[in-house]
């Protein structure tokens, strides 16, 4: 099992990733690694130490990045970069013990659920009904 850092990203186009490419060279990223449509239904071990696919594609129109063993300085350092090289923002993810045991399609729903939830509560603080009015 290689426990090398990588990157793994969902749903980029072909024209996204050369510019992803240049991107990760000039942040030196580790390794790049793309999750196809026929892996999405896989278990995301499985994504990072086998070459196993499956039938059934899966369809998602999100934008993940998911770090597996990336040192938290490169996640922050890739993740301030981007924004000065206005690429598509994706929702990052780290792998951990538990979500390395989903499939990506469990996990992807998972962190847009986590997403949403989180700017619903967001916008809710920002127009003032998430006070209490006591």
């Amino acid at each position: 099992m290689n426990a090398d850092p990588r990157i793994l990203l969902w749903n980029y186009s072909f024209e996204e990733m050369l510019q992803l490419d240049h991107f990760f060279q000039s942040v030196e990223a580790p390794l790049v690694q793309a999750i196809e449509k026929d892996q999405g239904h896989l278990l995301v071990e499985d994504i990072l130490f086998s070459d196993k696919r499956s039938d059934q594609e899966f369809s998602c129109d999100e934008k993940v990045m998911l770090f597996f063993n990336v040192p938290g300085t490169t996640i922050h350092t890739i993740m301030q970069e981007a924004k000065k090289w206005d690429l598509p923002k994706p929702i990052y993810a780290v792998v951990t013990d538990q979500s390395i045991q989903w499939t990506f399609a469990e996990l992807a729903d998972h962190l847009i659920k986590e997403r949403d939830f989180i700017k619903k509560k967001m916008d809710e603080e920002r127009s003032g009904s998430g006070r209490s009015h006591t």
